[in-house]
């Protein structure tokens, strides 16, 4: 839909308009290779540029109108101009309207956290479509709305990208959203103006930081997301077993808590757990109710991730025995713990993990369920939290068997050089559990001598980008997928 300037200023009572107000906005965009002459650009300061400096280029490209801080108005040339003490919220709180606020017309769950939010999601618009109805998706896998699926370029879209997916969502007939919010979302306002009815938080463990500077400050970002609570009626859904998380409240609104451990005070907690690598089979307390759940995926983390999603369908107020019977039919998330028989009786499995947290959960889990050894296969990203390596490190050295270090997303920095940063946290364990560790920078190299290096019981974990096609080596973008080259590799020994 299309609104004049004067029209969104009105509904923007924290703006001023400068200038004449009968313009038409039908576009917003804080882009400027994207302003036209039906757009309104916002000038926003991000982390590597500030917007400001884009004010003249978009006024001589014809742009409709233009938005900046109050302090920046003599950069913003002749033409109408909305001004605002911050201009960060405002792509998205104006992309919402000129979409129609389709969030109001969905039932809104969110999803943050450090890990699990993908796997939580996908259980969400299992539960959300059996039980809601056609069920939307936003994530770092894809974009699904309802008719259309597409990779995601970022976990969380900005918000008018968000608002746009929200709307197609509510136009193909979605009567819901299941949504992942990053950190980086949250802070940098791209969800500005949505209103949930249930927010989920999972944990909260290291990652990021090179972005938000320390834990202090990554826990602030992640909470924001209490703040995008639909007024009165919604919902914060919080894991009770994290500690980092335990003073979380949501001032007025419900705080629903679930545990995997029965010890803990919760609203939801798991009794009981059966694994294996056919699945798991949960006995669960709900306020007094035993609940049974019998799932296809697997590991110990996974349980948590089904006590979430559980929890969030709980706290919409769908019916207990409905919520545990939708969550029991999804099977596999794409990149999460997928699984591959090997010829010589191991298994390999091709998973996301890429903090140390992260990482350690899945060789707990494999090596739980596993009576043969733990071969993995690893790497770090490059422009990103450096600490992460040596934990990493720590973490293959203390939990697999033999470990082949090698490249992730190098970015702009020398594979080598980061692989080296995790053999030095490696290294430093004084009695480790792995008999060797391996460099082999190629990550197509390492996980093959990997599955070739397996023997009958053992579990190859290939760890660090899931679902992900591609390796991003300073600009490029090049084709690699860990399953393929799993796939492949099972091609070839077949013949």
């Amino acid at each position: 839909m299309a609104l004049t300037l004067a029209q969104i200023q009105a509904l923007l009572p924290d703006t001023e308009l400068c200038g004449e107000g009968n313009t038409i906005i039908s576009n917003v965009t804080a882009d400027s290779r994207q302003a036209g002459p039906d757009t309104l650009f916002v000038a926003v300061r991000g982390t590597r540029r500030d917007g400001h400096e884009f004010l003249a280029a978009v006024r001589a490209a014809g742009v409709g109108a233009v938005a900046c801080t109050r302090g920046n108005v003599e950069k913003a040339g002749d033409g109408p101009i909305l001004v605002a003490a911050d201009t960060r919220d405002l792509p998205a709180r104006i992309a919402r309207l000129l979409n129609g606020r389709p969030d109001a017309a969905l039932r809104t769950v969110a999803v943050t956290g450090t890990n699990g939010k993908t796997t939580v999601s996908f259980l969400l618009q299992a539960l959300l479509g059996e039980l809601e109805g056609p069920c939307g998706l936003l994530g770092t896998i894809f974009y699904d709305d309802g008719r259309v699926r597409e990779s995601a370029p970022l976990t969380t879209p900005g918000g008018p990208v968000l608002y746009a997916w929200l709307e197609r969502m509510r136009a193909a007939g979605c009567r819901s959203v299941a949504l992942e919010i990053s950190s980086h979302a949250l802070d940098q306002q791209r969800v500005a103006g949505l209103e949930l009815d249930v927010a989920v938080m999972t944990n909260l463990g290291r990652d990021h930081l090179d972005y938000h500077g320390d834990a202090a400050a990554y826990l602030a970002a992640k909470t924001l997301i209490t703040g995008r609570l639909r007024p009165e009626q919604g919902v914060l859904v919080v894991n009770g077993n994290d500690p980092a998380l335990a003073g979380i409240t949501a001032g007025d609104h419900q705080v629903v808590r679930f545990s995997t451990n029965p010890e803990v005070c919760a609203d939801l907690r798991v009794l009981h757990a059966e694994l294996d690598l056919r699945g798991s089979r949960l006995e669960l307390d709900w306020r007094g109710r035993t609940l049974e759940l019998t799932s296809p995926l697997v590991g110990r983390f996974n349980v948590e991730n089904l006590a979430a999603a559980l929890a969030a369908g709980l706290a919409l107020g769908y019916p207990a025995d409905s919520c545990v019977e939708a969550l029991a039919a999804v099977r596999q998330v794409p990149g999460r713990l997928e699984q591959f028989a090997l010829p010589s009786g191991a298994l390999a499995v091709v998973d996301y993990a890429h903090t140390h947290d992260a990482l350690a959960a899945v060789l707990s889990t494999c090596d739980e369920l596993s009576a043969g050894r733990i071969l993995l296969v690893f790497g770090c990203g490059g422009d990103r939290d450096r600490g992460k390596r040596v934990l990493m490190g720590e973490v293959a050295a203390q939990a697999a068997d033999l470990a082949w270090i090698t490249s992730d997303n190098p970015r702009s920095e020398d594979p080598a050089s980061i692989c080296a940063g995790i053999v030095a946290g490696f290294d430093a364990v004084k009695a480790p559990r792995a008999e060797a560790r391996q460099v082999v920078v190629d990550r197509t190299m390492a996980i093959r001598a990997a599955l070739a290096a397996s023997r009958p019981s053992d579990v190859v974990v290939v760890a660090g980008k899931g679902h992900e096609d591609y390796q991003l080596v300073g600009e490029r973008v090049l084709d690699l997928d860990d399953r393929r080259i799993v796939r492949d590799w099972l091609r070839e020994v077949a013949l």
